[in-house]
């Protein structure tokens, strides 16, 4: 059934960057064009400092990745399914000298709304596959053929935000269906569901949590690393690979695969 989010669910989505009326945006459609990826990567790699392309490639994919984080809260604590093609979606472009932490906004903000007489697992499933096989999946294929930045990178930043969506941001909801649908993500979706796969992409990142006596605290290492550390901050995400392989602050091999990507493959 298709309505529209109501003004609370507006606010809700906010947090995830959902943005109504966003000033300046570039349609995500766009992307998809090589040349019009490589002038967005170029403009981006200058914008934040990144010393090559494929460092802004995976920085883009983190942020990209609240689209799917966005997506999914409707789906699991609203049991709406957002309009997420990509030529319905606009995002906010990086401007220098300003933290690029993109709003998204939709087109046709219609959204539908799963039917009272509907099955839900089947509705979840097409829920599912508008968004990883018809819009984040391009979206890697295309930065991996354009500045060669290995997928298993790009899933993994996408998969992380989507445990901290699940296993925090929705850990104390009282919705029946937010344990359902994270089981389901990680462990029973097929892999056509996320793409040209046999098997599901995110499943491999689920591993077991490791305690940080440093830290106090228990978090999932990355399997690869995404090379936020090559940004002028020079900073590295607490669940780094390369801090945990060598903890000498470097990557074994620069920009390209890493030895923890190395070791994955």
């Amino acid at each position: 059934m298709a309505s529209m989010l109501t003004e609370q669910e507006r606010i809700q989505l906010k947090k995830f960057r959902f943005n109504t009326s966003l000033e300046h945006s570039i349609s995500l459609g766009d992307l998809l064009d090589e040349s019009f990826l490589k002038a967005f990567l170029k403009n981006l790699t200058l914008a934040i400092g990144a010393p090559t392309e494929k460092v802004a490639a995976s920085i883009f994919i983190k942020r990209y990745a609240f689209l799917a984080v966005m997506s999914l809260y409707a789906m699991t604590a609203l049991n709406k399914k957002l309009h997420v093609s990509l030529d319905n979606v606009k995002m906010e472009p990086a401007e220098q000298g300003k933290d690029w932490l993109p709003s998204f906004s939709l087109k046709d903000a219609e959204v539908q709304s799963l039917g009272s007489n509907e099955n839900r697992p089947e509705w979840r499933k097409s829920v599912l596959k508008d968004l990883f096989a018809n819009n984040i999946y391009p979206m890697i294929s295309q930065l991996e053929k354009t500045v060669g930045i290995s997928k298993l990178i790009l899933w993994e930043n996408i998969a992380v935000y989507l445990f901290w969506l699940y296993e925090s941001e929705l850990k104390d909801s009282d919705n029946a269906n937010s344990k359902d649908d994270f089981r389901y993500l990680i462990l029973e979706a097929e892999g056509q569901i996320f793409g040209a796969y046999n098997l599901n992409p995110l499943q491999k990142y689920f591993t077991d949590k490791t305690y940080l006596k440093e830290r106090d605290e228990e978090v999932r290492i990355r399997r690869t690393c995404c090379f936020s550390y090559q940004l002028p901050a020079g900073k590295r995400c607490k669940t780094c690979p390369c801090t945990h392989l060598g903890n000498d602050g470097r990557c074994h091999d620069g920009e390209s695969i890493c030895e923890a990507v190395r070791s994955f493959t």
